[in-house]
């Protein structure tokens, strides 16, 4: 049973090969992570908003009880330097199988005020991310494509972001990976050989927050739809949390659907999600359901889990970085 579990996953693995290679996106895997209160992760333009710096530890543990099934860790932390300024820093690691990524993404972010009044607000970000991408060939009982070994190669890169708030509305324009690569070559010789690659990743992220000043709540639908250059993949997240206060702590509840644009907006996963916030401490559980039939691994299901802390507090002078309203 684990040899059929493990070939399961490196057949998989074989399949999607010319994606996770010719296509490799170079970039945290993005599950449920920005909801849990963490939209840094998403955009650079969110560096610096708020009170105080936050930091946050997330694990996400696909289709368990199935060995080297895809696995992600990430620590990211984000602060205000100035009134209108922010920087960031996220450090991640990803395994699926046989392949894997590591990397580092280090963010700068300026935030602009249009109107104090309305509460208008424009954020710029830019990131600088460095990656390594390798394959551990060890479990192959033939030679795929020119691979003959474990092989990695490293990738360095720009994201840019921009984010535009009015009030309790915003939305986030993103560009993932805006240089071309021509390292994976040393992948697949024949078919990649001197072609540059396009790992360019368009992300929207936007939504609204409803109050209830006198029972302590919010309500917050958002979406985050996501385009994929090279191959013209689309996926779009629909979600809605719900946040309970008591003074300055919260509880908070959500569910986030993904679904593929491409194929009809076929769904793919449905995660409920909890958390809570208490005396500067974070905590925040999901669990997610496959709901694609061709990739029922396991009874399992996956596991978001963060943990985190906020520190360093002071109010902005400026409204532009200030607790979003």
């Amino acid at each position: 049973m684990r040899q059929m579990k493990k070939s399961i996953i490196v057949f998989i693995g074989i399949l999607f090969l010319g994606v996770s290679v010719s296509a490799q996106e170079f970039n945290l895997p993005i599950g449920n992570q920005y909801i849990a209160d963490n939209p840094y992760l998403l955009s650079a333009a969110y560096a610096g908003i708020g009170d105080c710096w936050q930091a946050r530890g997330t694990g996400f543990q696909q289709w368990v009880g199935v060995e080297d099934a895809p696995s992600t860790q990430s620590l990211s932390i984000d602060g205000r330097i100035a009134d209108r300024s922010g920087v960031g820093l996220i450090l991640y690691n990803d395994s699926n199988g046989f392949t894997s990524q590591k990397g580092v993404q280090a963010s700068f972010a300026h935030h602009v005020t249009i109107s104090e009044y309305s509460n208008q607000y424009l954020s710029f970000g830019i990131s600088y991310k460095f990656t390594q991408f390798g394959i551990d060939s060890s479990d192959f009982n033939r030679t795929l494509n020119s691979i003959d070994g474990d092989l990695s190669t490293n990738d360095h890169n720009f994201d840019i972001s921009a984010l535009y708030r009015l009030g309790s509305f915003f939305i986030s324009l993103n560009a993932i990976n805006l240089l071309d690569s021509k390292d994976l070559s040393l992948f697949d010789a024949e078919t990649l050989q001197e072609e540059p690659l396009s790992l360019t990743s368009y992300y929207a992220y936007t939504g609204f927050v409803f109050r209830n000043l006198i029972k302590g709540l919010e309500y917050e639908p958002s979406l985050l739809y996501r385009n994929f250059a090279f191959d013209t993949r689309s996926t779009l997240d629909l979600n809605f949390k719900l946040r309970k206060f008591f003074k300055e702590d919260y509880f908070w509840t959500g569910i986030s659907m993904r679904g593929l644009i491409d194929q009809d907006f076929t769904p793919v996963s449905i995660s409920p999600m909890v958390g809570i916030t208490k005396a500067k401490f974070y905590f925040a559980y999901a669990y997610q359901i496959n709901v694609n039939e061709s990739i029922q691994l396991s009874t399992g299901g996956s596991h978001l889990l963060t943990v985190g802390i906020d520190f360093g507090c002071r109010k902005s002078n400026c409204g532009c970085t200030n607790e979003p309203l």
